[in-house]
């Protein structure tokens, strides 16, 4: 497990890592960047369809432009203040905190959001009894974990195709997943994701002896968590 905090990374006894991450979603700016990105997409598809169609109809250049400008200034005026206020109903509803729950092993990680009103504290007794370091069924919690999750989304390192990370902002990117992950423990997950998504855009083209150099390495990290 992590040495220095009891909500680190632990390894339980099935062999998973597992840790839990509590976000603000008033403080870290990585939810409402990826609403911004998707907002971004569905003002450009809707530029480009008024565009188009202005193209067949044999609009003047002129108004082409007048009624691409007035699509975009209409979506952002009537959507920015929506998005606004439902990001802050959504936030108050989860009473301002993002908890996930994420299990990582060989072959993928799992993000498994956690009802509203899991708290954290809870979560992190049901792993340390899943390593073994409280009394309890690890069965039981092991079930009780995943009917408490919200939603969840699985991501297999096989299938990764690009890997990157925002220390500042305590994530990973993995393909579509966020893995979030405290200070401490950021080098040892980015490490490790980063051995076993071999063919993500970030990881150079290997030889077979190079794979069995770099699984060596991440054994040897994986030790000080053991």
């Amino acid at each position: 497990m992590g040495p220095e905090s009891d909500d680190g990374v632990v390894k339980c006894l099935d062999g998973k890592y597992r840790w839990v991450y509590e976000m603000s979603l008033f403080r870290n700016a990585t939810i409402p960047l990826l609403l911004i990105k998707v907002f971004l997409i569905i003002v450009a598809i809707a530029a480009a369809i008024v565009l188009l169609i202005s193209l067949a109809s044999g609009d003047s250049i002129s108004e082409i432009l007048d009624g691409v400008a007035f699509t975009v200034g209409a979506i952002l005026v009537i959507f920015i203040p929506l998005g606004i206020v439902g990001y802050l109903i959504y936030a108050w509803m989860m009473g301002g905190k993002y908890c996930v729950l994420f299990e990582m092993d060989e072959e993928g990680i799992l993000h498994a959001q956690q009802d509203a009103q899991v708290k954290k504290a809870s979560v992190i007794s049901d792993i340390a009894i899943l390593a073994g370091l409280l009394a309890g069924n690890p069965t039981t919690v092991g079930t009780g974990l995943l009917a408490k999750t919200n939603t969840s989304m699985y991501t297999e390192f096989a299938d990764v195709r690009h890997l990157s990370s925002a220390r500042g902002r305590n994530v990973i990117y993995v393909g579509r997943n966020q893995v979030y992950v405290k200070d401490e423990d950021f080098d040892f997950v980015w490490d490790f994701i980063r051995t076993h998504c071999v063919n993500a855009e970030s990881n150079p083209r290997r030889s077979h002896s190079q794979h069995r150099t770099a699984r060596r390495a991440a054994r040897s990290r994986k030790r000080i968590y053991e």
